[in-house]
């Protein structure tokens, strides 16, 4: 069994592996480096065959170091390649600042910024490996305007989009809650939206809550090697203190592409932003009190599936023995079939704005 994985976790599971001697970090950034690539290749086929262009935006931390491994990796196929940095590379971490030097032996680094980005050409695909699953804070300065520009918050929205390619989770979207940090209602559409996100080992939480949904576009995870390694008894010990209790949504581990057709339908329901209305009204009919249970549960999975409303239409002589065991149902007591049509009647004006 795998689960959904938090940043502390996933982190636990990397720190328990390079203590146990049986993998590097190294290894592990050559590893997340070519399981971006495959992605990449299986995501646009027709690249497979016929090397295309890449613009790799390398942040100042382990996940920077993951991009270089990209380019380094798309040059050797023959693309053609420009590395963005921000940063300074005297400051990178230690396997990070590696692959920049091995990259720097292949092709030059260019400041990451606006003018730098808008000077890509038009087929250009994106990979973003700014900021990973270590971001806790609002993005500032000039990557934020970087990821504005991106985001289409001064051009036509979607140019970017389609071509753009996010390693572990898009920059700004922490791996944790699927929230943007400093994110407000109005700035929704400034957040960074992708094509194709390529995560390690799970998935994470964020890729499944909040704006995660929405944002991540197709979901990719790339196998480490980490379920293979012999770690010694303390390494286990540690990664199990680290783990215990925290165990989010099984599913089977030798296929990790069944992510996708299993969260997919749930993913698209997601109600990250908008008004309650905007996701649809489940309307529930009930029986009396003592045969409530399948309408109650009925209801219940339907908020749980993305409905923006529902209520349960019960009896009116039942309703209020109902109503204790509901949460966040609405709850509609009718007489007769006369009651429920007028109330229907009165409530399709919600109906409209839902699209129902």
């Amino acid at each position: 069994m795998t689960e959904l994985l938090t940043t502390s976790q996933m982190r636990a599971l990397e720190q328990a592996a390079i203590a146990s001697g049986s993998v590097t970090g190294l290894d592990l950034m050559e590893r997340a480096g070519a399981g971006v690539v495959a992605a990449i290749l299986d995501h646009w086929p027709d690249r497979a065959t016929v090397p295309g262009r890449v613009v790799v935006l390398c942040g100042p931390g382990n996940n920077g170091g993951d991009g270089f491994v990209v380019a380094r990796l798309l040059h050797q196929r023959g693309w053609g390649v420009r590395v963005l940095f921000a940063g300074e590379a005297e400051k990178l971490p230690q396997d990070a600042a590696v692959n920049y030097e091995r990259w720097l032996g292949l092709g030059p680094v260019e400041a990451l910024t606006e003018k730098n980005l808008q000077a890509g050409e038009t087929d250009d695909i994106y990979v973003d490996a700014i900021y990973g699953i270590g971001l806790s804070r609002p993005v500032t300065g000039e990557v934020a305007r970087v990821l504005a520009q991106m985001a289409e918050a001064n051009g036509v929205f979607g140019h970017y989009q389609r071509r753009l390619v996010a390693v572990d989770v898009p920059s700004g979207l922490c791996a944790d809650s699927g929230h943007c940090p400093g994110l407000t209602r109005d700035s929704f559409q400034q957040t960074l939206h992708v094509a194709l996100t390529v995560t390690f080992h799970t998935p994470k939480a964020g890729h499944m809550l909040g704006l995660g949904p929405r944002v991540c576009g197709r979901l990719v995870v790339a196998d480490l090697g980490l379920r293979d390694l012999k770690l010694s008894f303390l390494a286990q010990d540690a990664l199990n203190r680290a783990t215990y209790g925290q165990r989010l949504v099984p599913s089977r581990a030798d296929a990790p592409s069944q992510w996708n057709r299993l969260f997919d339908p749930l993913r698209d329901l997601a109600k990250p932003s908008g008004h309650k209305f905007d996701h649809g009204h489940a309307v529930i009919l009930s029986g009396p009190a003592e045969r409530s249970g399948a309408a109650r549960l009925a209801a219940r999975a339907a908020l749980r599936v993305g409905a923006g409303l529902v209520t349960l239409v019960a009896p009116a002589g039942s309703a209020a023995f109902i109503a204790p065991a509901l949460t966040a149902v609405m709850l509609r007591g009718i007489k007769d079939a006369d009651d429920f049509a007028g109330w229907l009647a009165a409530a399709r004006p919600h109906h409209r704005l839902a699209g129902r």
